[in-house]
């Protein structure tokens, strides 16, 4: 079985902490996705980081992207961004589609929007009027 992850453009002060974002279709057999470690809750898990003029670090008031399928590894599921600053508090922008492409272009564009400084009240909204 292929073990190819979607391609991601991630700018720079971001640390991918899990991936399992997948770039396979499901197989579905008896009704459930059988190459579920594409197609469960903790797929994707990308943290903001700070430089203090002398090393990287998590940034704890910063943002977190979180990825997941829901249900876990149901046929009928579909991807679930969730955009987060700070703690799960303080959730930004929730994003669902079944199509990764859509997903990854989500992802992509909310990197470069918070990477660009926009402000957290219009992310949700930029974000979904380029989908």
């Amino acid at each position: 079985m292929s073990r190819s992850l979607v391609p991601l453009q991630i700018p720079s002060g971001w640390a991918v902490m899990i991936n399992h974002f997948g770039d396979e279709d499901p197989i579905v057999l008896d009704g459930r996705i059988v190459n579920d470690q594409f197609y469960t809750i903790g797929l994707l898990w990308i943290q903001s980081m700070r430089n203090d003029g002398e090393r990287w670090a998590l940034n704890p008031e910063g943002h977190l992207l979180d990825l997941g399928w829901y249900p876990d590894s149901d046929p009928q599921g579909s991807y679930r961004l969730v955009v987060i600053r700070r703690d799960w508090n303080n959730i930004l922008a929730t994003i669902e589609s079944a199509d990764r492409r859509e997903i990854r272009a989500a992802i992509e564009k909310c990197l470069h929007l918070i990477t660009q400084g926009v402000d957290d009240r219009e992310l949700s909204h930029l974000v979904r009027a380029s989908r």
